[in-house]
């Protein structure tokens, strides 16, 4: 790509879970690595496989939530770039109000993620994502996929913080046969069942959609 190109050099950060980290066959190789190497940027990719936003008590952390672990992430970032839900809802976190700050409801997470990384990057281009449709089943408090999706919508919106929807405006779907047949890792390795993780085809697929969306902050 040529050097004149906005995101040429530039330094990205991305906190996430297994969508950024990559799963199985795509670890180390997502969209974000792609869009890296594609750019000459600099790019610490904090994606965790099962992490959640919120602090929670379903199971045992082997890492801080990401409310917590941002404030050890790299300095002096370009780009932030951070997607989360899809645990929150696995292991049952609640919502919490939209204005809340305990680090133990998702909305709470959220404020507090986004204060300490607007804080730690006041002048980085900063985008969250939110999660896809992964899982339409609800959770044992009652939630599902969508409701994780529109209160971070919610949140950021109240901080003037871009939202990108994944799970209405992504552009492929997990739920639709045709799509799920290349993009679904566990499809595409032959596994039993799907796994609801990206191939490498659908990582490529994404970059340039992405590519497009973090040039246009």
């Amino acid at each position: 790509m040529s050097n004149t190109h906005i995101l040429h050099g530039k330094t990205i950060v991305a906190l996430g879970d297994s969508l950024f980290h990559g799963n199985k066959d795509c670890k180390g190789s997502t969209w974000l690595e792609m869009l890296a190497a594609r750019h000459a940027m600099t790019l610490y990719n904090y994606g965790q496989n099962g992490n959640t936003m919120a602090v929670q008590h379903a199971e045992d952390q082997v890492l801080p939530p990401m409310c917590v672990r941002y404030a050890d992430m790299a300095d002096g970032a370009d780009y932030v770039v951070v997607l989360g839900g899809a645990n929150d809802k696995r292991l049952n976190v609640p919502l919490g109000g939209d204005s809340s700050t305990n680090p133990e409801t998702f909305c709470g997470a959220l404020n507090t993620l986004i204060a300490g990384i607007t804080e730690k990057y006041p002048r980085a281009r900063i985008l969250f994502m939110t999660n896809y449709n992964r899982w339409p089943s609800k959770n044992k408090i009652g939630l599902s996929d969508i409701d994780y999706v529109e209160a971070m919508k919610r949140v950021c919106a109240v901080w003037s913080i871009p939202c990108f929807d994944n799970y209405h405006n992504c552009g492929i779907s997990f739920q639709n046969p045709a799509h799920s047949a290349w993009m679904d890792e566990g499809i595409v390795r032959g596994d039993e069942k799907p796994n609801r993780h990206f191939s490498k085809e659908a990582y490529e697929w994404l970059m340039v959609k992405y590519e497009a969306l973090l040039a246009s902050l």
